[in-house]
């Protein structure tokens, strides 16, 4: 195949079908991209796919990690999208909780208040495990 035809054929790829397959909805940026140029979009449809791989670091900690920076820039919206992508992933109640415990340590106990529809959502979605005091264990 000739360059010419594999450039093509890159063209024609349908990236927001191939999202919303992959990952259930398009990207913002990937739309945002296809009004910059069909090859904006190609490219950071690849650099997406290059990013969120699971590769050296599991998809499941990339997940965790999107979510301590979406809290980090105050973005409630894709703070919850990234806590359900790390969900989905695999990441636990626990593994969640350190993350935020990180986050308070980094930002400061005003934080604290914007964690509430997290830990809401944790509650409803990964129940709390019982924990078994030490005067219990009789």
């Amino acid at each position: 195949m000739n360059n010419g035809m594999k450039k093509q054929n890159c063209l024609n790829r349908n990236l927001q079908g191939e999202f919303k397959k992959e990952i259930g909805f398009t990207p913002p940026g990937i739309m945002v991209a296809e009004k910059l140029g069909m090859d904006m979009q190609h490219l950071l449809a690849d650099y997406h796919h290059l990013v969120w791989r699971d590769d050296v670091i599991p998809l499941k900690y990339k997940y965790l990690i999107a979510l301590a920076s979406a809290i980090f820039d105050n973005h409630e919206v894709r703070t919850m999208l990234e806590l359900k992508k790390a969900v989905t992933n695999g990441a636990t109640r626990e593994e969640i909780l350190e993350v935020l415990r990180q986050i308070v340590w980094l930002r400061g106990a005003p934080t604290l208040v914007k964690l509430a529809p997290i830990i809401k959502y944790l509650d409803k979605h990964l129940a709390e495990k019982e924990q078994v005091k030490p005067d219990d264990k009789n």
